[in-house]
């Protein structure tokens, strides 16, 4: 059982499946959002399990996509895709988890102060 939860408590989760690889994105919303890059793992909803859900706020871009984070603490607890898919940050989730750093998206957008030197995949946008 992976569990989670915001900084300061009032959002925690259990999920009932493993994590996958996760995914760094380095795109102009992900480090504007963490201010480095975004560090997630797709999932499917219906395997999270509240134990609480308190006060979450909602920022949603033109574009459809949603983020959702704790409007107590200001914690980013997931990204929903325009399509209706979730990406869960993995920061939230409490350790160990079994989860690996898979892959580098967008890093054609990420930010001049740092490199990427881990050797794992890294894709330019959409598309390579």
């Amino acid at each position: 059982m992976i569990t989670g939860s915001c900084l300061c408590g009032a959002n925690a989760f259990e999920l009932d499946a493993a994590p996958g690889p996760v995914t760094a994105c380095h795109c102009g919303q992900c480090r504007r959002y963490s201010g480095f890059h975004a560090a997630s793992i797709d999932y499917d909803a219906k395997d999270m399990r509240w134990l609480r859900q308190g006060h979450l706020s909602r920022f949603t871009h033109p574009g459809g996509s949603t983020r959702v984070f704790c409007g107590t603490c200001g914690t980013k607890l997931w990204f929903e895709y325009a399509d209706g898919g979730l990406s869960l940050e993995a920061g939230v989730m409490d350790a160990p988890t079994g989860a690996r750093l898979a892959e580098h998206i967008f890093v054609a957008d990420k930010g001049d102060f740092y490199d990427i030197a881990d050797g794992l995949p890294q894709q330019q946008g959409w598309e390579d």
